[in-house]
């Protein structure tokens, strides 16, 4: 079971938060996610949100994420892309983390791709079957900070990538 913990000045006055922590610990709650760390600003809804994703995604995740580590064994080193475009060792990729993972890695994908085709500019059109994933790149990637997923506002460092819920697999009728 998860837990999700994240009072209103949590950000600011973080002792509450960690009691509350070690008492849902102490309860049996195996992942706590807990907002002064998923996301330490302030803003209690987006931080409340994003603390909610991180409980929910982070233990099927780590489940994955030790399936693959076990396979490959211990003197593997493991990376994962995370939303920010960036690379973190398996023990650090959290469910915030990863919303935007696959999405994020096309982007990288295209700016590299292009680099080497002898372009500094690309737009991404990345369609799958349920949707299509946009993005540019101009010689640096553009992330944000604040953004709305399906809905919920994550605060994590993410690309700016724009989603739009029409895929190839889509059908249309008139």
């Amino acid at each position: 079971a998860s837990a999700a913990i994240a009072f209103v000045h949590g950000y600011r006055y973080p002792d509450h938060e960690r009691q509350a922590a070690a008492l849902a610990r102490a309860l049996g709650f195996a992942q706590v996610s807990v907002s002064h760390e998923v996301s330490p600003l302030i803003k209690f809804v987006g931080r409340g949100d994003t603390t909610n994703v991180d409980a929910y995604l982070t233990p099927g995740l780590r489940r994955h994420v030790g399936r693959i580590a076990d396979a490959l064994g211990a003197n593997a080193r493991l990376y994962f892309m995370q939303s920010s475009g960036g690379l973190t060792g398996a023990r650090h990729f959290e469910g915030k983390d990863a919303v935007l993972s696959g999405p994020a890695g096309g982007v990288v994908g295209a700016a590299r791709t292009s680099a080497l085709a002898g372009f500094d500019r690309v737009i991404g059109f990345d369609m799958g079957g349920t949707s299509t994933d946009v993005a540019r790149f101009d010689g640096a990637f553009e992330r944000a900070f604040e953004t709305e997923v399906a809905g919920i506002r994550l605060r994590a460092p993410m690309m700016a990538i724009h989603t739009v819920a029409a895929g190839g697999g889509s059908i249309l009728h008139l």
